[in-house]
């Protein structure tokens, strides 16, 4: 038989992987900004901006989704606020992608 998991250890492990998952979708809102701050300029400069911010979303897809699977896998153990903490930023992610879907569909 497998020995139970440590729920502190797993826990840590949890709010790291969270915290890097926001750190990175945060970090793709000032390269948008900034491509869009060269609206003057030419089309190539803009494409910078939008493709680093879609590196830095998909950087913060790798920890988030690890941290949902690793906090469905133990989830009857781990504390309610452990638990919003990791679904949170793939949460974020899907509520996002749902408003634009709608906002495509109504429009």
């Amino acid at each position: 038989m497998a020995a139970a998991p440590d729920i502190a250890a797993v826990s840590r492990r949890l709010r790291l992987r969270a915290i890097w998952a926001w750190t990175f979708f945060a970090s793709a809102v000032p390269a948008v900004i900034v491509g869009q701050g060269f609206v003057g300029s030419s089309e190539r400069l803009r494409d910078v901006g939008a493709i680093m911010a879609l590196i830095f979303w998909l950087f913060g897809m790798i920890p988030a989704i690890a941290a949902t699977v690793a906090a469905f896998r133990h989830w009857d153990a781990l504390p309610d606020r452990i638990r919003l903490l990791a679904v949170s930023p793939l949460l974020a992610v899907s509520f996002s992608f749902s408003l634009g879907v709608l906002a495509l569909v109504l429009t």
